[in-house]
């Protein structure tokens, strides 16, 4: 574990030294707003998986990305507000499950605290 902390510090110090930190004034409370307003969608998008559309062709979701670490039963609200119309199923993480592909289903995938481990997606 000590080998793994230094080499960190030796990478992150390596680092620092090619990439100097630019000094910037501190942002006004406006520009934070702003900020946050703009970077929230944007990291709630990159979360999605890379190379699977979150939505498809007509525009309706299929995944739901920023779930992942809620609990379950929050995850099911989310899921539900989006898209009414899908069944809920809560699937311990590591349980067997049918193979078949369901469009009108959403399977939620928790770990033993009941936080959600898996992107639900439509299946």
């Amino acid at each position: 574990m000590k080998k793994t902390l230094l080499a960190a510090l030796a990478a992150a110090s390596a680092t620092a030294l090619i990439a100097p930190a630019v000094a910037t004034a501190a942002p006004e409370p406006a520009d934070v707003a702003a900020a946050t307003a703009t970077a929230v969608p944007a990291a709630l998008a990159a979360a999605a998986l890379p190379g699977a559309p979150a939505v498809d062709h007509a525009g309706t979701r299929t995944q739901w990305p920023e779930t992942l670490g809620l609990p379950k039963a929050w995850a099911e609200k989310v899921i539900l507000r989006d898209r009414p119309d899908l069944e809920i199923e809560h699937i311990p993480e590591g349980a067997l499950v049918t193979m078949d592909y369901r469009e009108d289903r959403v399977r939620i995938v928790h770990n033993a605290l009941g936080l959600v481990s898996q992107v639900p997606a439509i299946g």
